[in-house]
């Protein structure tokens, strides 16, 4: 199973020491065992004659939601993130670890124990304060 790793440690621009974003446990950066990409449907091979296949394009919103997270949360320490419970609060640009979500930042505290998380894959609503 692939899960979320931060990396600790380079060699030589390669990943030499991870930490697993799950348990927080650190290890030697292992490649992934499946590193071949199944062959989208309906994507054709060079010269062929079938299908298109159609390729998500990033819209430049999205490519600067990335990049704002990546500044906020990618180089961050373990010891810079409040694991998340909803019993806790949250302030505005806190870091949090949230156990589905993974690393994120708080975005805006909204009424009635709200508050927006920006994660990798986007934007969420949680609760917290105890509720």
């Amino acid at each position: 199973m692939n899960l979320g790793h931060r990396i600790v440690a380079l060699v030589d621009g390669r990943p030499k020491r991870v930490e697993c974003m799950t348990c927080g446990s650190q290890h030697n950066y292992r490649e992934p065992k499946d590193t071949k990409r199944p062959q989208a449907r309906g994507s054709r091979a060079r010269g062929s004659k079938g299908p298109r296949s159609r390729v998500s394009v990033q819209t430049a919103s999205e490519i600067q939601r990335r990049q704002e997270w990546q500044s906020r949360v990618a180089n961050q320490a373990s010891e810079s993130f409040r694991t998340y419970s909803t019993a806790d609060t949250f302030a505005l640009g806190e870091l949090v670890l949230h156990r589905k979500f993974g690393a994120g930042y708080v975005t805006e505290v909204l009424p009635d124990n709200k508050l927006s998380v920006m994660f990798e894959s986007g934007p969420r609503t949680l609760i917290h304060g105890g509720r």
